[in-house]
């Protein structure tokens, strides 16, 4: 009878590290830290992931993150060690929803967008995703923009030129060329004594330079971000990635808890034998 208790005890101790494990694993360290943005057409939508990269179990945490054009969206943690998955809900009649009361969430949802990732152990990746749509507009592809704090720590912005011709910048008493594909990190050290500055973007035509663009942006140590210089039809475009300093606690999907595992008080209580041991 003592062979049958030990065996009982590991058996219980198996199912009680099982139910505790997701608590000790909600405190690691994320694998990626991300915003999103729409890119290429205005668009605003809602979309879920999984934290935990496991969207379609059972008992999967999902996240909701509004996404729209021109603007980033708040922070989002993810723990998952492959690519991350992003649905969106769909939009069910009344009488659909009435069948579907039963169905989960990942079985309401239909498939948006996926994004390649890929992690380094011991390392959170920060970037920003793009959701860009097909010539057809019925999907969107995603890409993933470094956005890394030891490239751009806080008070910097990153200028990068997307343009298929060099262009001319002036930023206060600084002036600079640009090459297409080519990036510059501004600093707001480099503008002391200043609270906001006006950025210019020249392009030369026939000697001569001609305004194409502008942007203009805080100079603080609570902001950072990407100025991405584009084309729309013919002409140069400044798109801002900027975001505000906030503690990491406030990403969606921080210190969320993955997939957990459920024993049945009936399922232990058909294995505990009757009588004394």
């Amino acid at each position: 009878m003592k062979k049958k208790f030990y065996c009982l005890l590991f058996f219980l101790s198996f199912f009680v590290f099982a139910k505790a494990q997701p608590t000790e694993m909600a405190k690691a360290q994320p694998t990626g830290i991300f915003s999103c943005i729409f890119w290429g057409k205005p668009t605003t939508r809602s979309v879920m992931y999984a934290p935990w990269g496991n969207f379609e179990e059972q008992n999967a945490t999902q996240s909701l993150v509004r996404v729209v054009y021109g603007s980033l969206s708040r922070k989002c943690a993810y723990y998952g060690q492959g690519n991350i998955k992003f649905y969106q809900r769909r939009n069910y009649t009344e009488l659909e929803l009435d069948l579907m009361k039963d169905k989960s969430e990942a079985e309401k949802a239909i498939f948006f967008s996926e994004l390649n990732f890929s992690t380094i152990a011991g390392e959170t990746k920060e970037f920003i995703i793009l959701f860009s749509p097909t010539k057809d507009l019925n999907s969107y592809r995603t890409y993933l923009l470094p956005f890394d704090q030891k490239e751009i720590p806080w008070g910097s912005y990153k200028l990068f030129s997307q343009f298929n011709e060099t262009l001319y910048v002036a930023v206060g008493t600084k002036k600079f060329s640009l090459e297409s594909g080519k990036s510059i990190i501004l600093h707001s050290k480099d503008f002391d004594g200043r609270s906001r500055e006006r950025m210019i973007i020249y392009r030369k035509e026939k000697g001569n330079f001609k305004e194409t663009a502008s942007q203009s942006f805080g100079i603080n140590d609570r902001q950072r971000g990407i100025f991405f210089v584009t084309v729309k039809k013919g002409k140069a475009q400044v798109v801002p990635m900027v975001e505000s300093k906030r503690p990491i606690e406030q990403a969606i999907g921080y210190n969320s808890k993955p997939r957990t595992i459920e024993v049945e008080k009936q399922e232990i209580k058909s294995l505990v034998p009757v009588g004394n041991f």
